[in-house]
């Protein structure tokens, strides 16, 4: 019989400490009939009629969720949540647009690399022939290069 009561004791005691917890981990605005406060002295001062008045009285309900109070549904893995793939879209977007933004820039360096490296070539003389440098001699002037040396007796007669 002593063990039973105090199996019995032991039982009230735990009782009583989850009803205590219980009580503090509600939310203040679901406890029912009287305030949360009132409801820990009730329990303290009374413990068994308290517990017990605190679960028939003032525990807040669970309600199962029904069309009235839908349940709350977080993500349970990244791939599930709406928000962090519209983030992984934004990014792959903004990482496209870099890449091609320096492809463009490096596409403009290099025609900008050809062009300078004509205009040089172009002043050595190896560039597109400028006018009056044809392969052919310009009206009015003789070619230098096929004539030989210059002819001193322009104006004698040749021969014996």
């Amino acid at each position: 019989m002593p063990r039973l009561l105090l199996f019995l004791a032991i039982l009230g005691v735990a009782v009583i400490i989850y009803a205590l917890i219980d009580c503090i981990m509600s939310k203040r605005h679901e406890v029912r009939s009287i305030s949360k406060p009132a409801w820990l002295i009730i329990i303290i001062l009374l413990p068994l009629i308290g517990t017990a008045m605190w679960f028939l009285f003032g525990r807040p309900r669970s309600a199962p969720p029904g069309p009235g109070r839908p349940a709350r549904r977080h993500p349970t893995a990244p791939d599930d949540d709406p928000q962090f793939l519209q983030n992984l879209e934004t990014k792959r977007r903004q990482q496209a647009r870099e890449a091609e933004r320096r492809r463009k820039e490096q596409e403009l360096k290099a025609r900008e690399a050809k062009k300078n490296k004509g205009a040089e070539d172009g002043d050595k003389g190896s560039g597109p022939a400028a006018p009056g440098n044809a392969a052919g001699p310009v009206q009015g002037q003789t070619n230098d290069d096929d004539a030989g040396p210059p002819n001193t007796d322009a104006g004698r007669p040749q021969g014996p």
